[in-house]
């Protein structure tokens, strides 16, 4: 009798275990591309988001590994001849900026990084400044599908 009822109580603790805490984790890998007539950009982002469920409260994790690069379309040597310059970009979970004084070294276009919070989503638009010597362009990316 003792062998049933272990036999038996075994396999329901494991299902009660089981549907107690319940997870749920959901991808978001994009590449959101943009350019204007000097200057273009791609933000990469590998994010994932779990909804974890105990005893009926839903919570949420998430992280995200993300990289910005930002490319000037001329000659790389044209970008020795900068003084000043200053870029930034914004989107719903992202955002960055970079001061430099020139002449500006290839390796400082490129920000990334890692964290929790908020993740850009599919239909995100991440808006780009870029400033050099008294000129301006701003520009969007967005996600290629």
């Amino acid at each position: 009798m003792k062998k049933m009822i272990r036999a038996l109580l075994l396999p329901g603790l494991l299902l009660l275990l089981l549907t107690s805490c319940n997870t749920e984790t959901t991808h978001f890998n994009y590449t959101f591309k943009g350019e204007a007539e000097t200057w273009s950009a791609v933000y990469k982002q590998e994010a994932s988001q779990k909804l974890i469920t105990r005893r009926d409260k839903v919570t949420s994790e998430s992280s995200k590994q993300y990289t910005f690069n930002l490319h000037y379309k001329g000659e790389p040597s044209d970008l020795e001849t900068i003084k000043q310059m200053k870029y930034t970009y914004k989107g719903r979970g992202s955002g960055g900026s970079q001061n430099i004084e020139g002449p500006v070294p290839i390796g400082m276009l490129k920000m990334g990084g890692s964290g929790s919070g908020t993740i850009e989503r599919e239909d995100s638009v991440i808006k780009v400044t870029v400033e050099w010597d008294g000129k301006s362009e701003e520009f969007e990316l967005k996600n290629e599908k």
